[in-house]
């Protein structure tokens, strides 16, 4: 009966242990670090915005996204009509994966030429995600 008896009191202290342990690891981590964004995202003034997440290609292949889309942004204020379409086809096939891409842009334009710079970009490296601020030049 003793064997019993204190069996039950080391498994009982072994989950108090545990839930000790699991507790403290919870006590002493980090929160997340917010990202303050930049005021230009929400309000770009006379400028256009464009962002993109994580892409296949890499980095410079993310922001070149973001500012293919931060310029049709632009380009539709001043009477360009773009309309994009892109279909993505992923096969997996032994742990391989293969990806095709095609995409098609239509515009119609008003003889209007629109010349932009990008003004400012900013990455947020917790999300991965690259915005990209661009304005018109006159």
């Amino acid at each position: 009966m003793n064997h019993t008896v204190s069996f039950l009191v080391r498994s009982a202290a072994r989950s108090t242990l545990f839930t000790l342990l699991v507790l403290m690891l919870i006590g002493c981590s980090q929160p997340r670090p917010q990202v303050e964004l930049p005021a230009w995202i929400n309000d770009p003034q006379d400028g256009a915005v464009g962002s993109a997440v994580t892409h296949v290609r890499g980095r410079h292949a993310q922001e070149e996204l973001a500012i293919t889309r931060a310029r049709e942004r632009l380009a539709s204020r001043y009477g360009v009509e773009v309309s994009s379409v892109q279909a993505i086809t992923e096969k997996v096939i032994n742990d391989r994966a293969y990806v095709t891409s095609d995409k098609r842009i239509d515009q119609t334009m008003k003889r209007t030429e629109i010349k932009a710079h990008v003004r400012e970009t900013f990455y947020d490296a917790i999300k991965d995600v690259i915005w990209v601020w661009v304005y018109p030049v006159e």
